[in-house]
């Protein structure tokens, strides 16, 4: 039972542990403010992850956890200290 539960979690960290990359979407970063960039980079990843994870048994976990691994992947990806240091002190909540 333990054992069961334990592959279990671990299957689950493996899958959240990827952002999504099925598909990509295009956020412009020129000339604006972190807040802004960060705001459209959520609203990207939680289009691409949604698409990605609905309809999967686990998705109110996989969900958000996709979320939050695509938004860090992107940001980190940008290198702007800006955004870095926006997105460190806002982590990404999500609902759906």
């Amino acid at each position: 039972m333990i054992r069961s539960l334990v592959l279990a979690a671990s299957a689950i960290a493996t899958l959240v542990a990827v952002p999504a990359s099925a598909q990509e979407v295009r956020v412009k970063v020129a000339g604006r403010p972190a807040a802004e960039v960060r705001a459209d980079i959520v609203k990207a990843a939680s289009t691409v992850c949604w698409k990605d994870v609905r309809g999967e048994a686990l998705a109110g976990y996989l969900y958000p956890a996709c979320i939050r691994a695509s938004v860090n992947d992107a940001v980190t990806k940008l290198n702007s200290p800006a955004l870095t240091a926006y997105n460190t002190a806002n982590p990404a909540v999500v609902s759906r």
